[in-house]
């Protein structure tokens, strides 16, 4: 009898036990670790381990039970699948929930960075150098030392760069977001390169992409672009000089708003006014739209035009009749209200705009 008594006392403690055992174990697992209303930003950093996570944590006093939480992580078979980022765990994250964010990506914070249409790789580069949210590793470096850091040490880095918006997570490095931009750039140019028209005066995808980035320089409406592609194209068929003001601009490395006298002369290998033929690089980043306007231009016989107000331009076939063009803008009340500066800030704002769209 005392024999039977003594084995239900034991099976009722260890009953007993094991109630408390899962009691605390599930008030455990289905307990808030947050309660701030505003919830909590947290970035597990790349390479850390799941332990150096919990002990950051408890630290925080976020995680009053680190045993149980390693426990849990044991019990799901997630300890080698943590996943960098930086998170947000609102109020009334659980341990589970938690676990479940941290190992599978869910509610990682992302940050975006904008590459504009018409930015020039010293464009992209100082924009780079102000996000905050990026790693920053090429300040140091020359253009040559990233082109080679991205394993292309045979490009120039100027053109090459896919105007998009990227999104990426706290801390990411810099050269990460220009590989993908690059490589962005390469899929696209050389799908279009693919499927582009016949008989073009273009020997490689990379004059083409030369040609996009000038031209991506000179228009204000996309329903110009393709016109404004087949004056370019017109213009390398007869064998003439270019003469497109953005390649003048560039070479110079300067603009005020005013090009100079001094500027149509100058003999750097950019100036389309003094030098045959497209120029030694891009000039600026070309949008998808200006790459496929290149690369099916509009046919007509127009080579000459000069920008109107509100960016449209005038398109001429005969060089008399783009001199009477050019004195009509000049004329014009419109022209004193919409000077050569404000016509690149108003191409400005249009790209940004495009780049949201």
């Amino acid at each position: 009898m005392v024999t039977k008594r003594l084995g239900i006392i034991v099976v009722t403690m260890l009953l007993a036990t094991v109630f408390l055992i899962l009691g605390v174990w599930f008030k455990f697992i289905y307990t808030s670790l947050i309660t701030d209303e505003h919830g909590m930003k947290y970035t597990v950093r790349e390479g850390t381990s799941i332990r150096a996570v919990i002990d950051d944590l408890h630290a925080l006093k976020i995680l009053k039970y680190p045993e149980l939480f390693k426990l849990l992580v044991s019990m799901e078979g997630v300890a080698h699948e943590l996943k960098a980022g930086e998170y947000f765990f609102p109020k009334g994250t659980t341990p589970l929930r938690l676990l479940h964010q941290i190992t599978s990506g869910t509610g990682i914070i992302y940050y975006s960075f904008m590459i504009v249409p018409g930015w020039t790789f010293k464009d992209l580069r100082a924009a780079i150098l102000r996000d905050s949210h990026l790693k920053h590793t090429i300040q140091n470096l020359s253009d040559a030392e990233i082109m080679q850091r991205l394993g292309h040490p045979d490009f120039k880095p100027e053109g090459e760069f896919y105007p998009d918006t990227y999104f990426f997570v706290e801390g990411s490095e810099d050269i990460h977001l220009l590989k993908r931009a690059f490589n962005a750039m390469q899929k696209r140019l050389n799908a279009s390169w693919e499927h582009r028209e016949a008989d073009l005066p273009f020997k490689s995808a990379y004059q083409a992409l030369i040609a996009a980035s000038i031209i991506e320089k000179e228009f204000y409406l996309h329903e110009e672009l393709p016109k404004i592609a087949g004056v370019l194209v017109n213009r390398l068929n007869k064998d003439m000089l270019l003469q497109f003001d953005p390649t003048v601009i560039y070479g110079v490395g300067r603009f005020d708003g005013k090009i100079r006298r001094s500027d149509l002369l100058s003999n750097n290998p950019y100036n389309t006014y003094v030098h045959k033929g497209l120029p030694p690089t891009p000039i600026s980043m070309p949008s998808l739209a200006a790459i496929e306007a290149v690369m099916h231009p509009m046919h007509h016989d127009y080579y000459y035009f000069v920008a109107q107000s509100m960016g449209s331009h005038q398109f001429s076939k005969e060089l008399n009749e783009h001199y009477k063009a050019v004195e009509e803008v000049k004329k014009s009340k419109q022209f004193f209200n919409f000077s050569l500066a404000r016509y690149y800030l108003l191409k400005m704002l249009s790209q940004q705009i495009y780049s949201f769209n």
